[in-house]
């Protein structure tokens, strides 16, 4: 008789990183469109069951377009901006599937806009990116100069922006000695941060998509299309709160 322990095991194929990385947040997909039905519940028949199916079916699916659950996607809300302005989106990798992230909504409203996601050897963040003359970043501190302070030449022609929460940009920057060695810009905005659903570390801290805009809106007031942009961003935290009560 074969013993279970001379039986040979089976293989086990770990997924890649990029299978990974490639995975939505699936629980914070969850806390977007709501928990699963639960299974002590008593089961529907005919007609109702079907429709409880297409209920389910429809909350699990998931836009790659936005990066959001199909149910809260953006897509259909979005106009393209014709910006002058460069913006180049330095990602923290934990912000790529987030489901309150901003980024995309930035990617897919301007036409001068990239996501470049910091992937550094050994699953490290730090990545050298070779940028253009007239490149800053939008990083407060000492050192930086108020961007509305600007005129002329002083002014970017393309504008990094960082990505993530606010440990997630500090940690971008830390490990990233090309960052620090560019021009730095910090904003003064005019009111406190729109986001309703997160708490800011500090009054005049906002979110990506709303930081982008404000830099734009001081760069290139004559851009059409911006306010829309942020109204887009409102409709996503509209739906959140709808979803949590």
């Amino acid at each position: 008789m074969t013993k279970m322990c001379d039986l040979p095991r089976p293989t086990r194929h770990r997924p890649t990183r990029e299978q990974r990385e490639a995975r939505p947040d699936l629980e914070a997909l969850r806390a977007t469109v709501g928990p699963p039905l639960s299974s002590g519940r008593k089961r529907k028949q005919g007609a109702e069951a079907h429709d409880d199916a297409e209920t389910i079916r429809e909350a699990r699916a998931f836009c790659y377009r936005c990066h959001k659950a199909a149910v809260v996607c953006l897509c259909d809300r979005i106009r393209r901006v014709s910006n002058r302005t460069d913006v180049l989106i330095f990602q923290h990798p934990r912000e790529r599937f987030h489901p309150l992230g901003t980024a995309r909504i930035a990617a897919l409203s301007l036409e001068k806009c990239q996501i470049v996601q910091a992937r550094g050897d050994a699953g490290g963040l730090g990545c050298h990116l070779d940028t253009p003359p007239r490149t800053g970043v939008l990083y407060p501190g000492a050192g930086a100069a108020p961007l509305d302070a600007m005129v002329g030449d002083e002014r970017p022609e393309q504008l990094i922006v960082l990505d993530g929460t606010w440990s997630h940009a500090h940690a971008l920057y830390r490990e990233n000695a090309w960052l620090r060695a560019l021009p730095h810009y910090e904003l003064h905005p005019a009111e406190p941060s729109r986001y309703r659903i997160r708490k800011e570390p500090k009054a005049q801290c906002i979110s990506t998509i709303e930081s982008i805009v404000c830099a734009l809106e001081i760069l290139e007031p004559e851009t059409e299309g911006l306010v829309h942009i942020l109204r887009v961003f409102d409709s996503m935290i509209d739906d959140q709160i709808r979803f949590m009560l």
